[in-house]
């Protein structure tokens, strides 16, 4: 049965998209995708340069630098990962909000594009965060960034692999990020029973009938004995995790995997912020002109500032 959303009227354009599942198709949407980041809007206040990363196995992935132009000296870094299902790469909207963000925060970001599914199946992308985090702090010196004030974040999948990466992190008592902020993150398991799986089986951008098709291509080698971190709410120890920022969709089925976030980090003790979004779909924040993605993206600005103690006017 059709369920019905009382979406907010600049959501309705989202309707017609959804995560194919099709290798083709997907194919297809990851040229589009790529097309668009050169026709997306940078911002007059930030400079657009490419960094390559290099992965464990001295793999090397192009990323997208945000620079603000007029900062000066040492900055403070966000490493973003992008959403895609672990099967899509970063589009307009990634580049576009990322922009704003480095410009109004005044910070550095690096967009990274972790390597996809099917041909990567998991742990690659994983790994591929681990070992960018690491490289970018390890190299501190040379993109003129501050050691201590490193963050990371992502949307939907990107999200899954901040907190995987988060986790990783803290386990082999490596450096740490300062912050972590999540949106509308994917944190459980595709057979997750909670009541947002259950509802939305038939919302725009994502919905509870693409799990198996990532189970069936991002997943398809097993978990390694690394379940814990593929899937950060089965974890059961919380602790000596950064500052965390949450946002969710009101009818999106990863709705509950972020307020389960939230309850587990705040009874750990971890300091967290959720923002539960109205009348939205997964992705809402594609849609620019909505006051719901302004007032995220002035929330997203504030949490990172406090992250970075830059003062807030």
């Amino acid at each position: 049965m059709k369920l019905r959303y009382y979406v907010r009227k600049e959501f309705i354009m989202l309707k017609p998209f959804v995560m194919p599942m099709n290798l083709f198709a997907l194919k297809l949407l990851d040229i589009g995708l790529r097309m668009t980041m050169f026709i997306a809007p940078g911002n007059r206040n930030v400079k657009i340069s490419s960094e390559t990363i290099f992965t464990r196995d001295q793999n090397q992935i192009k990323t997208m630098v945000f620079t603000p132009k007029k900062a000066q000296g040492i900055l403070p870094c966000l490493l973003y990962f992008p959403g895609g299902g672990f099967v899509n790469g970063p589009g307009y909207a990634h580049k576009r909000n990322c922009a704003k963000i480095a410009a109004a925060v005044g910070c550095k970001i690096f967009l990274f594009p972790y390597r996809l599914a099917p041909k990567y199946a998991f742990p690659t992308a994983l790994y591929d965060c681990v070992d960018a985090f690491k490289y970018v702090s390890d190299r501190f010196q040379e993109f003129h960034i501050d050691p201590l004030k490193i963050a990371v974040g992502g949307d939907s999948a990107g999200g899954t692999l901040a907190a995987g990466t988060t986790l990783i992190l803290r386990d082999e008592h490596a450096k740490m990020p300062c912050f972590n902020m999540m949106l509308y993150p994917a944190l459980d398991k595709g057979t997750a029973d909670t009541p947002s799986r259950k509802l939305y089986t038939d919302t725009p951008m994502f919905n509870t009938k693409r799990f198996r098709f990532i189970e069936k291509h991002y997943y398809k080698n097993g978990y390694f004995g690394m379940e814990k971190y593929a899937f950060p709410l089965i974890n059961e120890d919380y602790s000596r995790l950064p500052a965390t920022y949450i946002e969710t969709a009101e009818y999106d089925c990863l709705h509950d995997d972020g307020r389960l976030a939230n309850d587990k980090l705040t009874k750990a003790g971890v300091a967290v912020t959720l923002v539960e979004t109205k009348g939205t779909f997964h992705g809402y924040d594609a849609v620019e002109r909505s006051p719901v993605t302004k007032e995220c993206m002035k929330l997203r600005e504030t949490a990172l500032k406090q992250a970075f103690g830059i003062k807030i006017l």
